[in-house]
């Protein structure tokens, strides 16, 4: 299976709540990160190893509703691929609407995610869960 379509297949599993299937595709050595602060943003930090990415959904599954997880532009460079979407949901601390864009980039070895890293609007993420302010 080629990365890109590896990295589709892992968005669909997610999607349909088959979390089982994106950890048993992880490295047992594996790096999952969420770029932001733990204090403002739920999943933020860095995840280690098949515990780790089991940690990091378990925190997505207790903070955001989806209602939309739409990965919409795929590309990829040698066991890279980055991934540009854009999620609609709530907070199931608030009930407030986070309605945001990301880019995820994967690094794949022997078809199993190496590294996962999420770059986001971390600041609306962080309103939307009630942990930042607006001025």
């Amino acid at each position: 299976m080629d990365n890109i379509a590896l990295a589709r297949m892992l968005y669909d599993a997610f999607k349909q709540g088959q979390i089982d299937t994106v950890i048993s595709h992880s490295a047992e050595d594996a790096r999952w990160e969420s770029v932001g602060d733990p204090a403002h943003m739920p999943h933020a930090g860095v995840f280690q190893g098949k515990a780790g990415a089991t940690a990091f959904f378990e925190a997505i599954g207790r903070s955001y509703a989806f209602e939309l997880f739409s990965p919409d532009e795929f590309y990829a460079s040698g066991d890279r691929v980055f991934c540009f979407g854009h999620v609609e949901g709530r907070s199931t601390a608030t009930g407030r609407p986070i309605n945001n864009r990301f880019l995820h980039t994967f690094r794949f070895r022997n078809d199993s995610v190496a590294e996962f890293t999420e770059f986001t609007d971390t600041a609306r993420i962080a309103v939307g869960c009630g942990t930042l302010r607006p001025a």
